[in-house]
C-alpha cells in the first residue's frame, strides 16, 4: 500500500521520501488531501540468457495436465497441431 505525502511536507524533505522509494515505498502525493500523483522506484529489466531460461524449463519438465488440456480444447474445436509429425 503506498503512503501517502503532501506537497507541503514533500517540499520541506523529499530526501526522506525518496529515500524509501528507493527501497520500495510506493508514495501517493496529495495536494489539498486530493490524490495528484504517485511515486514509485524505477525497475530495471533483468534480462536472462535464454540457455538459463532453457534449462529451468526443462528442471520444470512437462505439464502433461496442461498437455491434455490443450489437446482437448484443439479437439473440441478441430484444430491440429501444425508442428505435429504424421506418419
Amino acid at each position: 500500500m503506498a503512503s501517502t505525502i503532501s506537497i507541503g511536507e514533500l517540499r520541506q524533505n523529499p530526501t526522506r521520501m525518496l529515500r524509501e522509494v528507493k527501497t520500495g515505498a510506493t508514495y501517493t502525493i496529495t495536494d489539498h488531501g486530493e490524490p495528484v500523483a504517485e511515486v514509485t522506484g524505477v525497475r530495471r529489466q533483468r534480462w536472462v540468457p535464454s540457455g538459463e531460461v532453457d534449462a529451468v524449463l526443462r528442471q520444470l519438465g512437462a505439464d502433461g495436465a496442461w498437455a491434455r488440456e490443450i489437446a482437448a480444447d484443439r479437439a473440441a474445436e478441430g484444430m491440429t497441431d501444425p508442428w505435429a509429425h504424421t506418419a
